[in-house]
């Protein structure tokens, strides 16, 4: 599977590192190697080598790149096909198109083939929300919803859900325009347990939204869960949702 990376190769490095490496499990990599390195050295004063080397640096960054280069090649990746054929590829220079008021729920998904189906499901607007806004609510109702959109500038979005004109959520988010003419909300989640691929998995999630060839929304989002042992890839898993939203002015 192409790595999420290789569809961003313009955007910058700590976004890419903040998409799919937390702050803990780097460190917690860095102090298994110092024990190693400790542990090693330790022998080596009772028991040296034949060649009288320990466990070098050299040898450290060659299996920490060796690591990060799992981490990487392990993330899923967008799959362009599903909305290619129902989108207009967004440009600094027309991102305020996307600014209105849409209906919150769904009126159609895309699958796989890039075909649009009657979109269903019984939780679609609480998922719509939860892709946004990282929090789950429960609405009251399915009648008046909307998703109020405002582009602030090239790197913020506001977004208000409400019912009629009464707002029940807000959240702004940072976005960054990626090659495909999408916009990656900054809302992006990643869970490690333990030491990714060494002994423990990673969960992330991760959203994007367009516009539609009918003026509409076009939300895109992506779940991944996957882990290891000793390097050994097993019980990876990721499912790729997309909807439109239909322009309500």
């Amino acid at each position: 599977m192409r790595c999420f990376v290789l569809d961003r190769l313009f955007l910058t490095y700590d976004v890419i590192f903040k998409d799919y490496l937390s702050e803990w499990s780097v460190l917690a990599l860095v102090e298994q190697f110092k024990r190693i390195k400790m542990n090693r050295q330790i022998s080596t004063s009772t028991k040296p080598n034949a060649d009288g080397k320990g466990f070098n640096r050299k040898t450290t960054i060659a299996i920490f790149t060796v690591v990060l280069c799992f981490l990487f090649s392990g993330c899923a990746s967008f799959s362009d096909q599903m909305i290619n054929h129902h989108k207009i590829d967004l440009l600094q220079k027309n991102l305020s198109e996307l600014s209105g008021t849409y209906q919150l729920k769904p009126d159609w998904e895309y699958n796989k083939e890039g075909e649009a189906k009657m979109a269903q499901g019984e939780y679609l607007i609480e998922n719509v929300h939860r892709y946004i806004s990282g929090r789950r609510i429960n609405f009251d109702t399915l009648t008046g919803l909307l998703l109020t959109v405002k582009v602030l500038d090239s790197s913020n979005i506001t977004f208000l859900f409400k019912k009629d004109e009464a707002v029940l959520d807000s959240v702004t988010l940072s976005v960054e325009l990626g090659p495909a003419g999408l916009l990656y909300l900054g809302n992006h989640y990643v869970e490690t347990t333990g030491i990714p691929y060494l002994c423990g998995s990673t969960m992330s999630e991760k959203t994007r939204i367009g516009l539609a060839n009918d003026g509409g929304l076009i939300l895109n989002h992506i779940f991944n869960s996957s882990g290891g042992f000793l390097l050994i890839f097993s019980g990876s898993y990721s499912s790729q949702s997309a909807y439109h939203l239909k322009r309500i002015k």
